[in-house]
């Protein structure tokens, strides 16, 4: 049930699947000088030398933190 689509070269979308047959494409340019500050859903306020991000479920935001302490965080380095 899976939707199948192709935009050519010449910019005509074809597509294959489902009897409703909608692609939604949407443009997006990245501009020289945009940060991750910028973005609404960032909170950059703890943000050091070595921070990582993590998502925050409470406020709905990824936050920026120079340290990992979650109950929910699992770092999964494989087998050796």
């Amino acid at each position: 049930m899976a939707l199948q689509g192709k935009i050519t070269t010449n910019r005509s979308i074809q597509a294959g699947g489902l009897k409703s047959k909608t692609i939604v494409a949407r443009n997006m340019t990245i501009s020289d000088g945009q940060s991750l500050s910028s973005l609404t859903d960032v909170d950059v306020t703890a943000r050091v030398d070595g921070a990582l991000i993590l998502w925050d479920d409470a406020t709905s935001k990824f936050k920026v933190r120079p340290d990992a302490e979650n109950a929910n965080l699992k770092i999964i380095g494989g087998s050796f």
